[in-house]
């Protein structure tokens, strides 16, 4: 016999099955909006330069403070601009004895008298529609608006050029465009035709190829 006698037999490994998941959908990264970003950028912009105006002027109506006749939706974001700095404690709107409404600028509470609850918020509800805007241009004087307007992207429209006319163009009389046509033999493309049977057109004439049922003439 050939080969050892204590040969052991191999054992088997166990085979250990997975459990077998179901697939999940793609995963993809979320796309984030940036508008929501540019919108608190321009309103912060506006709260700021209404803060700057109310400490300059200390005590002003709110109807000269937010109103722009010359847009209705910049006059709405300008109230929505101090409706932030309302609720920031920045602002505070009275109403004195003639019915007017008038803003002034506050010191911000601090937030330790926020959490205690010895400043509390009050909120209301400020109705203003188109008519609204209309009555308030009629109640203040032209001038008296606080607020700067907010110049809007001129359109691309107004820096085009107006297409210049065919007559300003050229500088003389126009040369007729001559074109070769099998049926029709020379034609003129233009309104006006010139006349060409002077001397000296004559010497500058082109020579047409005689063309006969499509095929060159070999000389």
């Amino acid at each position: 016999m050939v080969g050892p006698m204590d040969t052991e037999l191999k054992q088997r490994k166990a085979v250990v099955g997975r459990r077998r998941t179901r697939p999940t959908g793609s995963v993809q990264p979320e796309e984030v909006n940036d508008s929501g970003a540019k919108e608190r950028t321009d309103t912060d912009k506006n709260m700021a330069t209404m803060f700057s105006i109310l400490k300059n002027k200390r005590s002003v109506k709110l109807e000269n403070l937010v109103l722009n006749r010359n847009s209705f939706a910049q006059t709405v974001e300008n109230l929505f601009a101090l409706s932030f700095l309302v609720k920031d404690g920045r602002a505070e709107i009275k109403v004195n004895e003639n019915g007017w409404h008038l803003v002034s600028p506050r010191n911000a509470p601090d937030a330790g008298k926020v959490v205690s609850g010895e400043v509390a918020y009050r909120h209301f509800v400020f109705r203003f529609d188109f008519k609204d805007w209309k009555l308030m241009i009629s109640a203040v004087e032209v001038g008296e608006e606080l607020m700067p307007n907010r110049n809007q992207i001129n359109m691309t429209s107004d820096s085009l050029a107006d297409p210049i006319p065919v007559e300003t163009q050229a500088g003389g009389p126009t040369t007729p465009i001559r074109k070769f046509s099998r049926n029709r033999g020379l034609v003129l493309q233009e309104k006006t035709v010139v006349e060409d049977s002077t001397p000296e057109n004559d010497n500058i004439q082109v020579r047409i190829p005689a063309i006969r049922k499509g095929k060159r003439k070999m000389r």
